[in-house]
């Protein structure tokens, strides 16, 4: 197909499938399933850029002009609770909001700005008696349809539906220098009985995640880890009319986490999207984040 020939076909689909992928996933960074010190809090702030032109359908790639450019911020805060003995709970909440801008053959979905949904969760995190002191968790979260949404627009940061994610996570110790952080989620979401302009109703199959990352700690201090991660599922129909988006896309990072004062900590990370079956292709990825531990 011609990029002129799919200019027309991919923006239809577009409009009734393009969101802020950045707050509806969940991906987690090496390390964050360790446990909080029993009763201390954290505060976090993220930033989150990214960069797409590729567009693909089907595996095959339709056009490399239809530009998307993703800046998303994060408010997280975490406090840590006793259960029993090497077992906590960490309720937090999650507030991203940013600012969304299409541009190139897909500049006809225009650009947002705003609140995303808040998510809440409550991950339950025991440290296991293993030789290295293992750690498993299990969490769930709920996204609340709480963000900016127009039914209007091809862009929202709010998806107007509930959204139900569950993560287990487990981190293997080899040593005091080497461990293998993994994590798999899954996530249902309800109708959206007020999508696009002609209010018609928007459903969603399950969407999978899987991430792994190896992590080196240079010291206790210092740590960088290499990995990344899998998505798939999340075929949607719109009044029970099939869009064949079955999402199946596979991803890579490379991160480095540093203590620069007894409380504070500073993250950075890269990735980019290295194969893709449906839908923008990031070809560059820059994620920030600060963290204050109290």
């Amino acid at each position: 197909m011609s990029r002129v020939a799919c200019v027309p076909r991919c923006l239809a689909l577009l409009a009734l499938t393009c969101g802020a992928p950045a707050t509806h996933a969940l991906e987690i960074t090496a390390g964050d399933y360790e446990p909080l010190p029993l009763g201390a809090s954290a505060l976090l702030v993220y930033f989150q850029h990214a960069d797409s032109s590729d567009f693909y359908q089907n595996g095959n790639k339709v056009s490399d002009r239809f530009k998307l450019r993703t800046d998303v911020s994060l408010l997280r805060y975490i406090h840590s609770f006793g259960l029993a003995e090497n077992v906590v709970v960490e309720p937090q909440f999650i507030l991203p909001y940013g600012h969304l801008h299409a541009s190139g053959d897909a500049s006809a979905l225009g650009q947002t700005t705003g609140v995303g949904d808040l998510i809440v969760g409550a991950p339950v995190k025991w440290t296991l008696n293993t030789a290295n002191k293992d750690i498993f968790s299990l969490a769930p979260y709920l996204y609340l349809p709480t963000g900016s949404y127009d039914r209007d627009d091809a862009l929202n940061l709010g998806e107007n539906r509930w959204r139900v994610l569950l993560q287990a996570a487990y981190i293997h110790h080899f040593n005091a220098q080497w461990s293998l952080d993994t994590a798999a989620d899954v996530s249902w979401v309800s109708r959206n009985h007020d999508y696009t302009s002609a209010g018609v109703t928007l459903k969603q199959q399950a969407r999978y995640e899987y991430q792994a990352y190896a992590r080196y700690n240079l010291s206790p201090i210092t740590h960088f880890a290499v990995g990344g991660g899998r998505v798939e599922g999340g075929r949607s129909a719109v009044d029970n009319v099939s869009l064949d988006d079955r999402a199946d896309t596979t991803y890579v990072r490379l991160m480095a986490t540093h203590m620069f004062a007894p409380s504070w900590q500073a993250q950075v990370e890269v990735g980019r999207d290295v194969e893709v079956e449906q839908g923008f292709k990031e070809k560059a990825r820059l994620n920030l984040r600060l963290a204050k531990l109290f």
